[in-house]
């Protein structure tokens, strides 16, 4: 049975490695635990034990489950982002395309087809290009930082 103490060096060292979210530090500690309570169990001693488990749960380091979780949880948020920006980017084309073809079949008036079409301007300029001017603006942040 591993006590406080050993729980808290186990702590310590994810602290120490830079794991911040305390969700995921609470689930190493005891992800650890169990690793290291199987390797006691095995006459291992305690600072062997870490050592093992650490190599067995994180041989890239803590540090990596954690940027691999951020990563998992961003990717999502931003794939969600991009497709409704291209839905409303094809929707504002869309728009304008069919308030030229009414207007040229000479279904619609220039008023009413105007309107269709500054709708559609409207959406596409507060949609799709704000997003194209914040990834140029995520893009160059990028070069700027591995420079």
């Amino acid at each position: 049975m591993i006590n406080t103490q050993q729980l808290n060096i186990i702590k310590g060292q994810l602290l120490e490695a830079g794991v911040v979210r305390i969700p995921l530090q609470d689930d190493l500690i005891d992800h650890m635990g169990c690793v290291i309570e199987e390797y006691l169990n095995d006459g291992v001693p305690f600072d062997e034990a870490i050592e093992m488990a650490k190599e067995r749960i994180a041989p890239n380091g803590f540090k990596t489950i954690e940027n691999d979780l951020n990563y998992l949880l961003t990717i999502n948020r931003n794939t969600m982002i991009r497709k409704i920006v291209f839905i409303l980017g094809y929707v504002s084309v869309l728009e304008i395309i069919m308030a030229i073809a009414l207007y040229t079949g000479q279904i619609l008036d220039r008023e009413v087809s105007g309107l269709i079409a500054m709708g559609g301007l409207f959406l596409f300029s507060v949609s799709v290009v704000p997003y194209f001017f914040y990834q140029q603006y995520r893009k160059s942040l990028h070069k700027l930082q591995q420079s």
